[in-house]
């Protein structure tokens, strides 16, 4: 194997690619994804019965209940609608990413656990007697359990709490309240940490308690909000009804961003085969950015080889063929960084047989000719060189790894073969094809391949680039530049020049007054401060002293995160500030209302020996803490350095 499968390149988006040969039919002549023809199974008997069933549960309650629920009906955020509109691969990040660390058991024999419970019993026991007997109204009590449900962390509590909630109202008479709870919303319905986030959310969970076909319509469209969908989910999973398992699916079709893969792990929870198809088609959907989150669930559960190479009577929807391979890209990834830090602990990719996984995936590449398929084989090919590289040097000593490993290791030298023969033609075509999904994985890939022939879509897709219209079109444009100066093309210079100028605007944000906290998400300056730091980068890596003047004047920019990436090019294109206009932007730079770059500046003042920057150092290490580190660091080196 090559030294090139030691590599190991970042994540990149899902897309969907080209075949080369006419087996897999498109996705238009396909409407309806299924697998095989006698694929009319249990599951998809099941679909048609529930929607039998929810014809007849919606045409049993009026029309206008089924939109707008009254108080006892199903009550719906104000932020449904709202919410859609917002980028939603983004929105829930942090809760999600909390929701997915491992959490140790709640201890409930512990006395400290058993005390909580109980007072929590007594109080709502109390609670609900109150309700019942008229002296409390619905909003009331539900302002009154807003305390009592402040339990953290709440993935750990959760169980626990709902199944003695349960236990307290098996009856039903607190469904109004936590339906009241659920309106009231939190404040930008982000706060997962206040009293009321959690609150809604256990509110959430306990309508999952009870089988009524109103609760479970209004469980569909909690679930497509991605602040509630992992709560809603799970209650729709609770419910276990034909109707909740159809509101599942069809809120599958809707969702977006986390909500979709809160939504696409909860079907996967069904093992129900006849949903496959239709989980794999849009997995990897909808949910730019996440799909290596969404991917090691669906690895788990549906057998890719299947997909990847069926037998010649099947017939497959493209979409689903290259679907399948992304996944393995993305559990390849993922397992990559894996062995890296855990080399003896089987990572995810060994959750099933490998040598017919890479069997599928080879017969793929070759059969299809996707670039798919292509980038998945590269990731697997590197995780095999990881992995060997390890098992040789006696690193890694555990007998499942080892044997997956060496069963695979016949493949490689055809493997690697045909990646440095056709395999590099179908990814220069799909580049030529411009398909904006399939970038980052063809470039990343192309790049660990050492492929010189990159370099000219790259340069021509910078050449082409006037404006920018949004974040990920600055990210495409970012991870050119950054393959180009990885590549040492300095005939890129020129197109830096130009991108630095006339698409960012490089002297209209420099006009503006400096900011010290970076620009939201939403800003519409963000795609340009995305592709200033990338232009910043390269610059940095193929010592471009030539263009010291730009990155100079970027050390003015009003956003904190280019003026960053800067002073770190600075750093290196004027190590020893020969230039007078370097140490003057450092200077500057010493009172930057920004701390992280006024850091920066403290250890280019020591870099450059600049004696003169001392009486600013003193000031800040006297007036501004967050900096007093690094100016401290910076007079000691100073001061040895005169000594």
């Amino acid at each position: 194997m090559t030294d090139v499968y030691h590599d190991q390149p970042e994540p990149a988006a899902s897309a969907s690619g080209q075949e080369a040969r006419a087996t897999p039919v498109s996705d238009e002549e396909t409407l309806s994804v299924e697998m095989k023809p006698q694929a009319a199974s249990a599951a998809q008997e099941e679909g048609q019965a529930l929607a039998a069933e929810e014809g007849a549960a919606s045409s049993a309650r009026p029309a206008e209940a089924a939109e707008q629920p009254g108080e006892s009906g199903a009550a719906t955020t104000a932020t449904d609608l709202e919410g859609r509109r917002r980028p939603l691969e983004y929105a829930a990040t942090p809760e999600h990413l909390l929701a997915r660390q491992p959490q140790p058991p709640l201890d409930v024999e512990s006395l400290a656990v058993r005390e909580r419970l109980s007072r929590l019993r007594t109080d709502v026991m109390t609670l609900l007697t109150d309700l019942r007997w008229g002296v409390l109204s619905v909003e009331e009590a539900a302002r009154r359990l807003v305390p009592l449900l402040d339990f953290s962390p709440l993935p750990q509590w959760a169980p626990v709490v709902t199944a003695h909630l349960y236990e307290i109202d098996r009856a039903g008479s607190l469904i109004p309240v936590w339906q009241a709870l659920i309106a009231r919303g939190d404040p930008g319905n982000q706060e997962m940490e206040t009293p009321l986030g959690k609150a809604r959310r256990l509110a959430v969970l306990m309508l999952g308690s009870y089988k009524d076909s109103e609760l479970t319509i209004l469980l569909g469209r909690l679930a497509l909000d991605p602040h509630l969908s992992l709560y809603a989910s799970q209650a729709l999973l609770r419910q276990n009804t034909l109707l909740a398992r159809q509101t599942l699916m069809r809120a599958v079709k809707e969702a977006e961003g986390w909500a979709r893969i809160d939504l696409i792990e909860a079907c996967l929870k069904l093992k129900q085969p006849g949903f496959f198809d239709l989980l794999l088609a849009l997995g990897l959907e909808g949910i730019p950015g996440l799909e290596a989150y969404v991917a090691p669930s669906l690895y788990r559960a549906i057998p890719l080889e299947a997909y990847l190479d069926p037998p010649p009577e099947v017939t497959l929807p493209s979409r689903l063929i290259q679907h399948a391979a992304l996944v393995c890209y993305y559990v390849c990834l993922e397992s990559i960084r894996s062995a890296s830090t855990q080399p003896e602990q089987p990572s995810l990719v060994f959750e099933h047989e490998l040598l017919p996984l890479a069997q599928a995936l080879f017969a793929s590449a070759r059969r299809y000719g996707g670039w798919p398929q292509v980038v998945a084989l590269h990731q697997l090919a590197l995780l095999l060189g990881r992995y060997w590289s390890g098992i040789v040097r006696s690193l890694i000593r555990e007998p499942r790894i080892i044997q997956s490993v060496t069963s695979c290791l016949p493949l490689v030298p055809e493997i690697e073969r045909w990646m440095n023969g056709p395999a590099r033609d179908i990814l220069l075509a799909a580049l030529h094809d411009r398909d904006e999904q399939a970038w980052s994985p063809v470039v990343r890939t192309l790049l660990d391949l050492r492929e010189p022939r990159l370099c000219a879509p790259l340069l021509a897709s910078l050449e082409r680039a006037n404006r920018l219209e949004s974040a990920e079109e600055a990210q495409r444009l970012g991870l050119a530049c950054e393959a180009l100066a990885a590549l040492g093309e300095r005939r890129a210079l020129d197109v830096f020049r130009r991108l630095l100028i006339e698409v960012v605007v490089l002297s209209e944000r420099t006009a503006q007054a400096q900011r010290a906290d970076p620009l939201p998400p939403e800003n519409e300056r963000v795609p340009g401060s995305i592709l200033a730091v990338a232009v910043l980068r390269s610059l940095a890596l193929l010592e471009a002293r030539e263009c010291l003047d730009l990155v100079v004047q970027a050390c003015h920019d009003f956003d904190p995160v280019v003026r960053e990436a800067a002073f770190m090019a600075l750093m290196r294109l004027d190590a020893s500030g020969e230039q007078w206009s370097s140490r003057m932007a450092m200077r500057e730079a010493l009172s930057d209302p920004a701390p992280a770059v006024a850091a920066f500046a403290c250890r280019l003042a020591a870099q450059y020996r600049d004696r003169e920057s001392v009486p600013a150092l003193r000031y800040l290490l006297q007036s501004r803490p967050s900096v007093r580190e690094a100016a401290a660091a910076a007079l000691a080196q100073l001061e040895q350095a005169v000594a």
